[in-house]
């Protein structure tokens, strides 16, 4: 923990938790990290619990994909522009599916609603600008 850079609140925030997750008052806890750094070594509990805290407050949140928000979303002809050109490319590949043009063109629309509607994958962007 001492060698985990940390502004105080977040040293506060890391050290709680793990005195939670070990069981342990944040007092003895921290006592512990103190001798640690004398060269006593961490009760177990204490070091597997000190380390999934920093693990924790080092990972950032996910946010999941349907999570209700105040995001920022395209405005409405921006997106049913950039549905018509997906719609109207994906038509042109199933007339010519060997057509490399084509394939690119489809790629390229299918790029466009991800980037609009910030979604990772083409099916997901297509599903929510239709929704």
């Amino acid at each position: 923990m001492a060698a985990t850079p940390a502004t105080a609140r977040e040293a506060k925030r890391i050290l709680s938790a793990a005195a939670a997750g070990a069981g342990l008052p944040e007092t003895v806890l921290a006592a512990a990290v103190l001798e640690a750094s004398r060269g006593v070594p961490v009760p177990a509990r204490a070091e597997r619990a000190l380390r999934q805290a920093v693990h924790t407050a080092r990972t950032p949140d996910p946010v999941p994909s349907s999570a209700p928000g105040p995001y920022m979303l395209p405005l409405q002809e921006d997106a049913e522009k950039a549905l018509g050109l997906f719609f109207e490319t994906r038509l042109c590949l199933t007339a010519a599916p060997t057509d490399p043009e084509t394939r690119r063109a489809l790629e390229d629309s299918l790029f466009t609603p991800c980037i609009l509607m910030g979604q990772p994958c083409a099916p997901e962007a297509v599903q929510y600008t239709e929704s």
